[in-house]
């Protein structure tokens, strides 16, 4: 029988597995409506904007440990020339394993323009990533004794000792289209399929990643009714992204109120015997070029889940944009009049 320790290393090893070999290679933030380059890097060149953010996420895995996500981007148009170029990094670790990832993209997002008002932004991303772990946090097969149900502090496995980091190469391609009613979105990563085995005499490939998404921004105020502010929205945002054995589906509903917003959220991702299922509410503030905003999401515990965290994220963006400073008395979020 085995006791609550030895269960706990256990479940650290699958969650190391889950999260470094499927899921955290492409981070987990969940709001991805407002941080959407996140799932489509081609959103850097939305609307020709320069702006930049930072964001931080926690996600708390259960009693014992948590991760901890940093991440920052930003966003420079070369109008004259019709593209732009976004840089995010992030940064995540898993406390107690000493699983740390750093990931650093680049992409570059070229302008179309169809018609007066669709715009079509293809883009290229190329990025670096680096991941190490800490082999003392981890335990080995040899080191369980099933009789007593202790742990050995010393292992004789071979592959103990070759566990430490690795460092990869990715790329990837995304395109989106949008207008200022609908947006609709498909992402491409991880084609060169880069090997992030920390055993190089193991080799293990990452599967390619295709996401789609879709947006669609409905006015709820169109005759300007007093019991509502003046410019009411509602924007409704999906996704659904797989990669290898893993599936995501998100969607979210974001009303915005003038300079304030209220949004749910909803997420599901599988692996394998891991889940993830979340139902979320954000809270944001428009000041000027500056948005602010909060969430947290609340685990949903469904049949046969392994676990399912609770998540909290803090987030700031900044707009340089100087017609932006009072927003034009706008806030919807499907905008094409900085193309212009």
């Amino acid at each position: 029988m085995h006791t609550r320790k030895e269960t706990y290393y256990i479940f650290l090893l699958g969650l190391l597995l889950f999260f470094g070999r499927g899921y955290a290679q492409d981070d987990y933030i969940v709001n991805h409506s407002k941080f959407m380059q996140k799932t489509n890097p081609s959103y850097f060149g939305f609307n020709s904007l320069n702006k930049v953010g930072v964001l931080y996420n926690q996600v708390k895995l259960n009693e014992f440990d948590k991760m901890d996500t940093k991440y920052v981007f930003g966003a420079l148009a070369f109008q004259n020339l019709d593209f732009s170029l976004g840089l995010d990094i992030n940064s995540f670790k898993i406390q107690n394993t000493g699983l740390t990832t750093n990931l650093a993209n680049l992409s570059y997002v070229y302008k179309l323009q169809f018609d007066n008002d669709m715009y079509f932004l293809p883009a290229v991303t190329i990025g670096f990533g680096s991941s190490s772990v800490n082999p003392e946090n981890l335990i080995f097969e040899d080191q369980l004794n099933t009789a007593t149900g202790f742990i050995n502090t010393e292992s004789i496995d071979p592959l103990a000792p070759v566990i430490s980091n690795v460092n990869y190469f990715d790329l990837g391609a995304s395109f989106l289209l949008h207008t200022d009613k609908f947006m609709a979105g498909l992402t491409l990563k991880h084609l060169n399929k880069p090997n992030t085995s920390y055993n190089k005499e193991v080799p293990f490939e990452m599967p390619i990643s295709i996401s789609v998404q879709g947006a669609y921004e409905f006015d709820l105020n169109p005759y300007e009714r007093r019991f509502l502010p003046r410019y009411s929205y509602l924007y409704a945002y999906g996704s659904f992204t797989k990669f290898g054995d893993a599936l995501v589906i998100y969607l979210s509903q974001d009303i915005q109120l003038g300079e304030f917003s209220v949004g749910l959220s909803q997420q599901a991702a599988s692996l394998n015997t891991f889940a993830l299922n979340n139902v979320g509410v954000s809270i944001g503030l428009a000041v000027e070029n500056f948005d602010f905003g909060i969430l947290y999401n609340f685990p949903f515990q469904s049949p046969g889940a392994v676990y399912s965290p609770s998540i909290f994220e803090l987030f700031v963006t900044f707009d340089f944009s100087i017609y932006r400073r009072n927003r034009r008395g706008q806030y919807n979020r499907l905008q094409i009049d900085n193309y212009y």
